[in-house]
């Protein structure tokens, strides 16, 4: 019996010894949502991939609003609660989570009380948190802020932000870096992100707040540890889309061979080229122009997939035929895809309810102008609801339209809509003699490089 007695013992101390030991490995998060009326069921935390949020792990809410995690932590970092907010950039709460850590959250309509066993730093992290805070309604899509609101708060604003910077002086050296790191980068990235935000009112091209033009350097990109905030490839983004529009000359692509030239840290070129290609749209002449100077700098296995996948799906529909539809023209007679066989064919899809639309009609007229008499045909198919058939007749005379004017039958719904998923306008297709596509997101009419492929393809 004694003998029965003393291994129970033993194994209830192994596995308290054992789970103690486990247990060290872990953060844990206790929270609870005290907003009134909060349809909360389930909180997210994410943690950071490449400069990105990922999902580390997800927890209902229960009757009482509380929730809870419990995570390993292999490796001390920034974490990121979210019930709903993060997103739409609401209050943020950033945590510096390492193993050990014991934390309790009261989550309030705009801000969170912190307390627990052991928060860390996490104290100090709620200071940077507030900063985010008060640049953030800036950056949201839909808010009602401009320039008006935004220039006099700016200086303030980033004042302040480089004054609780300095006062970061743990004896943690790498979590001092990081996180006046984080502080500068939710400035900087949301300050870009507020240019990009479509706005009420616009300053002048050239009234820009001086404080930007000092973040503005040759070496702009330096630090791999970018990689370690939520935001980091947000900021690369936002960066050099706001260089590129603010650089004089009106518009233009944002040349990625050039850009990467201010990232000197062969990773973040890496992540940056593999997002930037991801997201920019390209036309497939445009990233066979391109590839062979950004190519060589995307390294990592993760990367080199991702382009095999792309280009697969850049390539996809080239050569394939083309769908043979049949719309009407303003006197309701059918024309046929299959009647222009033997030519080239260019479509605009458009509408006259779009304004980017209408903005290429100019250019639209002066390319069919100065390509009349050869083998191509221009063809513009509107994507109006039926409904406003004799609205889009009547815009086609006043305004004198050239070319083949056709309507789709059921606007976004029509065949040609859905066979070459179009669900943004202005779209353009082009095909070759024998009605297969040669691109099926090609160049506007405004583009140049349109009439340098159709002066080649003409020669060929």
């Amino acid at each position: 019996m004694k003998k029965h007695i003393f291994y129970f013992i033993l194994t209830f101390i192994t596995v308290q010894m054992s789970f103690a030991a486990n247990l060290s490995e872990y953060a844990v998060i206790k929270g609870t949502i005290s907003i009134p009326d909060s349809k909360v069921k389930e909180v997210t935390l994410y943690n950071v991939e490449e400069g990105k949020p990922v999902v580390a792990a997800t927890a209902k809410v229960n009757s009482l609003g509380e929730f809870g995690f419990m995570t390993p932590v292999s490796a001390a970092g920034f974490y990121y609660v979210d019930y709903g907010q993060f997103k739409s950039r609401n209050q943020l709460i950033r945590l510096y989570l390492e193993p050990k850590l014991d934390i309790n959250l009261v989550i309030n309509k705009e801000s969170y009380v912190l307390s627990g066993k052991n928060i860390g730093q996490n104290a100090l992290v709620q200071k940077a948190n507030e900063i985010y805070n008060e640049f953030a309604p800036f950056a949201r899509l839909g808010g009602n802020v401009t320039y008006v609101e935004f220039y006099p708060f700016i200086d303030k604003g980033v004042a302040k932000a480089e004054e609780f910077s300095n006062s970061i002086k743990t004896k943690d050296a790498s979590f001092n870096k990081l996180l006046k790191l984080a502080v500068a980068t939710d400035v900087e990235e949301l300050t870009y992100t507020f240019f990009r935000m479509p706005r009420s009112a616009f300053p002048d091209k050239d009234d820009r707040p001086a404080v930007i033009k000092t973040w503005q350097t040759n070496k702009k990109f330096t630090d791999p540890d970018l990689l370690k905030l939520q935001n980091g490839v947000s900021l690369m983004s936002h960066y050099f889309f706001y260089v590129t529009m603010n650089s004089g000359g009106g518009p233009k692509r944002l040349d990625l061979a050039e850009a990467i030239t201010h990232i000197t840290d062969p990773v973040l070129k890496d992540v940056y080229l593999r997002d930037a290609v991801a997201t920019s749209r390209m036309k497939i002449e445009e990233y066979e122009k391109i590839a062979p100077s950004i190519k060589p700098f995307m390294i990592s296995d993760a990367s080199k997939t991702f382009l095999v996948e792309y280009e697969k799906v850049l390539h996809k529909s080239v050569g394939q035929k083309g769908l043979d539809f049949t719309y009407k023209d303003i006197n309701d007679k059918p024309v046929s895809f299959s009647d222009f066989k033997g030519k080239f064919v260019y479509i605009d899809l458009w509408a006259t309810w779009c304004g980017p639309c209408k903005a290429e009609i100019p250019h639209m007229k002066k390319i069919e102008e100065d390509y009349h008499g050869k083998n191509i045909v221009f063809v513009s198919l509107s994507l109006d609801k039926p409904k406003d058939a004799q609205k889009w007749k009547d815009y086609v005379i006043k305004e004198q339209l050239k070319g083949i004017q056709l309507m789709a039958d059921k606007d976004f719904g029509s065949d040609v809509a859905k066979n070459y998923e179009v669900n943004a306008i202005p779209r353009f297709l082009l095909f070759d003699p024998k009605g297969n596509i040669i691109n099926a997101d090609a160049f506007r009419p405004s583009n140049p490089e349109l009439r340098e492929q159709l002066d080649k393809l003409l020669k060929s």
